[in-house]
């Protein structure tokens, strides 16, 4: 009977790491996470989702994290066969009714100049500033390199 009971904490521990949530004002911000980061990285992601439930727009303007000495929003483009990155300027507007993904490949939040690796399985804490909202506290899920919360590779993902 013990070891059911330490199955099912064990199974609501993995539930409860795998979603979570924030809410500041009428944003709703929906599961942060990073990968983990190879020994020597000097720059983490970080992705998430933010939901405008509001009926005006608010702009993610900023944000900090005590592992890294600055947070900037990116965006990711195709030049060609060039990959350019590039700080969002003046914030990362999420419209009202709007749901903005920050994922692998496109907008991202870049963590610089790190100042540990980030470890799979830890919470990488962080805050985001928003224009109107305020700030909130967050904690970033570790994955494996190279995957994503769902446990998949990023090459799973994609169909040939």
């Amino acid at each position: 009977m013990k070891l059911i009971t330490m199955i099912a904490c064990a199974l609501a521990f993995a539930a409860s790491a795998q979603a979570h949530e924030y809410k500041i004002g009428t944003l709703q911000i929906g599961h942060p996470w990073a990968r983990a980061t190879p020994k020597g990285a000097t720059v983490g992601g970080g992705y998430l989702t933010i939901t405008n439930n509001g009926t005006t727009a608010d702009r993610l303007i900023g944000g900090s994290s005590p592992i890294a000495e600055r947070f900037e929003v990116h965006e990711m483009s195709m030049d060609g066969n060039v990959m350019r990155m590039r700080p969002v300027k003046d914030g990362l507007e999420i419209k009202p009714g709007q749901t903005v993904k920050l994922e692998p490949g496109g907008l991202h939040i870049m963590l610089v100049n790190l100042k540990q690796p980030i470890k799979e399985g830890e919470r990488v804490k962080g805050t985001l500033t928003f224009e109107k909202a305020g700030s909130i506290d967050v904690e970033y899920a570790v994955v494996p390199v190279g995957a994503s919360p769902g446990g998949k590779s990023e090459h799973s993902d994609h169909q040939h």
